[in-house]
Formats: structure tokens, sequence, C-alpha cells
């Protein structure tokens, strides 16, 4: 069995995408937030203007030597009050290429590139409820869920990045407030 290798999608990467893309929305649509219909109907320049890497936004591929078979991208937001959060979405692997691995390392690179944006403090991502291959593939990359109810049969996961140098300081910080002197009037 040849090894599955993943690596950013490029605009040349289109016509597949937009093949496996389409095989998931018809297979789970309600794990993904558009109909067939709507994507079906976007032009192909709009959808490999999505695949156009960003500072905001980044789709991988999982490839079984040229055939692509599996997608996730992460998406960062770009308002500042939550510039800290990014979003894994779109997760979907075809089912010939299910239990090969391809989840998680397509998972795991998205992981490993949110690390390397320093400004990122999590990952969150919505998953159904009933969905028990997903959940237990977000729970072993290190995913917990959000204490919030499922509505509409999503559960909410975070992931809160490794990042020791804000650890540090907010704790100094709460070591300042901790120790600060308030005088009574």
């Amino acid at each position: 069995m040849p090894a599955i290798t993943v690596r950013p999608l490029a605009p040349d990467d289109v016509a597949a995408y937009r093949a496996l893309r389409l095989a998931g929305i018809a297979e789970l649509p309600a794990a993904f937030c558009t109909t067939h219909a709507a994507e079906s109907g976007l032009p192909l320049a709009q959808i490999a203007q999505r695949l156009r890497a960003t500072s905001n936004q980044i789709i991988f591929g999982a490839f079984d030597e040229e055939q692509l078979i599996a997608l996730a991208g992460l998406r960062r937001e770009p308002i500042a009050v939550v510039h800290d959060k990014a979003s894994l979405w779109g997760v979907y692997v075809a089912p010939q290429a299910r239990g090969r691995g391809a989840g998680r390392q397509l998972v795991q690179a998205a992981i490993t590139h949110a690390c390397a944006i320093p400004e990122l403090g999590r990952v969150r991502l919505a998953v159904a409820q009933d969905n028990h291959a997903a959940l237990t593939l977000y729970l072993g990359c290190g995913f917990t869920l959000e204490d919030c109810p499922a509505s509409d049969g999503m559960l909410q996961m975070q992931l809160w990045l490794p990042r020791p140098a804000r650890a540090s300081a907010e704790s100094n910080v709460f070591m300042k407030i901790n120790t600060l002197q308030i005088s009574a009037k």
C-alpha cells in the first residue's frame, strides 16, 4: 500500500478538490455548511481562488499517489478581536481511504500550521455528534469538547495550542494582580 502524502492544495488542484468536496457533501450533507446545489454552482475560478493559500486560510489535501483522497481546511479569523482563533473545516476522507490515517495526517498538518502562527491560541471545529469516527479522531489529536450544549446535532470542540511564552506572560500578569495593593478610602 503506497504511503499517503499531505500537502497544501493549490489552484491547479481545483478539479480534484471540487470532485471530492462534492462527494463529501453528497455523502454527509449535515457535516458541511453548504449544499450540493450551492457548491456545484460555483465557478471553477472561484473555487481555485479558495485554494490559494493566504495568511488567513489554507486547505490541505491527502494523496494516494496522484489521487486526492482527503481534505481539511484551516481558516483564521481576520477580525482583530478574534484573531487568536482558527477553525478547522471541511474535513472529509473518501470512503475507500478511511482507516488508513489520512484524516489524522491532515488534522496534524493543520495543527502544525496553526502552531507556526504566533497569534493563534486555539483551533475550533464543529462535528456531528453522531459522527463517532470524527469524534475519535479529533479527541485523539487533542481536541476537547466545549462546555456548550449541542445545537442542531453539532458539537463544538477546541484545541488550545501550546504557547509556553504566552503562558508564562499570563502567569506574570496574574502575579502582578495578585500582589497589587489597593488602599482603603
